[in-house]
C-alpha cells in the first residue's frame, strides 16, 4: 500500500469557512445599508477651529440647540421655528421655561450648534434669550484634524 492511498481515505479535518463568510458578507451589507437610517439626526457642519481635542473637558449631559443651515432652530431634536420668523422666539421661550421646571431652575447648560453658513445676526437672538433665562451656553465647534 502507497501513503498516497492511506492519506486519501483519511477523514478531512479542515473546515469550510466559505458559507461562513458568505453569511458574514450578507450581515456586514445589511448593517452598512440600515445604520445611516437608524442614526437620522439633524446634520450641521460645524466651524472649524484651532481649539484642541485634547485639552477639551469631557462633556457633561446637556441640552442641544440646533440651528441648520436653512436657519430652522431645534431644541434637541424637536424643530421649534425658522430664525427668520417671529413665531419661533415664543416657542423658544415656552420649552426654555418647561426645561426650566423640570430641572428646579438648574439647567445645567446648552450646547448651541449652528451650521457655518448661519450669519450672526440669527445666531443672536438665541443668544439673547439663553442669557436672559440664565443659563450657561457652549458654542460647540469642530476641532481642526491633528496631521
Amino acid at each position: 500500500m502507497s501513503s498516497s492511498s492511506w492519506q486519501e481515505n483519511e477523514p478531512m479535518s479542515d473546515i469550510n469557512v466559505t458559507p461562513f463568510v458568505d453569511v458574514l458578507l450578507v450581515l456586514l451589507i445589511i448593517f452598512m445599508v440600515t445604520a445611516p437610517i437608524i442614526n437620522h439626526v439633524v446634520q450641521v457642519e460645524l466651524p472649524k477651529d484651532s481649539y484642541s481635542q485634547d485639552r477639551q473637558k469631557p462633556m457633561q449631559e446637556s441640552v442641544r440647540v440646533v440651528i441648520d443651515r436653512k436657519g430652522v432652530l431645534y431644541w434637541g431634536d424637536v424643530e421649534i421655528g425658522v430664525i427668520a420668523e417671529e413665531k419661533w422666539e415664543k416657542k423658544f421661550k415656552d420649552r426654555l421655561q418647561q426645561e426650566l421646571a423640570q430641572s428646579q431652575n438648574s439647567l445645567e447648560s446648552v450646547d448651541l450648534e449652528a451650521d457655518e453658513r448661519v450669519r450672526y445676526g440669527e445666531l443672536v437672538p438665541v443668544i439673547a434669550r439663553l442669557k436672559e433665562a440664565g443659563v450657561s451656553m457652549n458654542l460647540v465647534i469642530r476641532p481642526k484634524a491633528k496631521r
